[in-house]
């Protein structure tokens, strides 16, 4: 897929994930879809649109703020 470019969405009813931040790699999953991409200001450019959850039960991604794009 390449880089990946995403945008964080204010509702969870816009993202198409839910993510979680976790401390260890070991911990991760589904990082893989947005690990290595690139943030993006608007959300018509973006391939992937997430918002950040605050429990671990209700994400679908959970990745490390290390992996996280920028």
């Amino acid at each position: 897929m390449g880089k990946a470019k995403v945008f964080i969405e204010k509702y969870d009813s816009r993202a198409d994930y839910k993510v979680y931040f976790v401390d260890y790699e070991s911990r991760e999953k589904n990082a893989a879809i947005i690990a290595g991409g690139e943030l993006v200001d608007y959300a018509s450019r973006a391939d992937v649109k997430v918002s950040i959850v605050d429990y671990a039960s209700r994400a679908d991604i959970c990745i490390t703020r290390k992996n996280f794009p920028k």
